[in-house]
């Protein structure tokens, strides 16, 4: 499927990051499988719950946006959300692309994964709103940071804008 620079990007976005994020073991291609494997899901990141994601860990997830350049003026910043009777994490997002159409404002955070034998996918929790329909997932192994090449895993994938319930991505 191949988008446009106009649908993947807008000129103003605001929209809600990721509930959880969880590592998934077996495949989703079999739904008699789907059960077993939702039983194995190992929780990266449960932004909705106090004791399990704090201020701090809020603090390690930081910008990567287009600023990095000169002509760079998009912005990015995640929070979390509290109020007495829940918390979530909130990313917020204003792309302001150049002539070309260039521009990316993302928020990221190093993890590091314990033992992965078995594992194959990511599940997320989320729900957009605004005006950025695609989303995308970047995966790095740290092993060859600083290298000439990089080793990443991405998927783009839309985002329905016109609900107000989670819904679950599988990747």
């Amino acid at each position: 499927m191949v988008f446009g620079v106009r649908e993947m990007i807008a000129s103003a976005v605001s929209l809600f990051l990721i509930m959880s994020i969880v590592a998934s073991s077996g495949s989703e291609r079999s739904s008699e499988r789907k059960s077993e494997m939702d039983k194995n899901l190992e929780v990266i990141f449960k932004f909705n719950s106090e004791t399990e994601f704090s201020t701090e860990d809020a603090n390690r997830w930081y910008e990567s946006s287009d600023t990095v350049r000169t002509p760079g003026m998009s912005k990015a910043v995640f929070s979390l959300q509290k109020s007495k009777v829940f918390q979530r994490a909130v990313m917020f997002a204003v792309i302001n692309p150049q002539p070309n159409g260039a521009g990316f404002a993302g928020v990221k955070s190093n993890v590091t994964f314990g033992d992965v034998d078995g594992r194959e996918g990511i599940l997320l929790q989320c729900r957009g709103q605004g005006s950025l329909k695609y989303w995308k997932v970047v995966l790095t192994d740290s092993e060859f940071l600083g290298l000439t090449k990089l080793y990443t895993y991405e998927a783009k994938f839309p985002v329905n804008l016109d609900s107000e319930d989670f819904v679950t991505v599988r990747l």
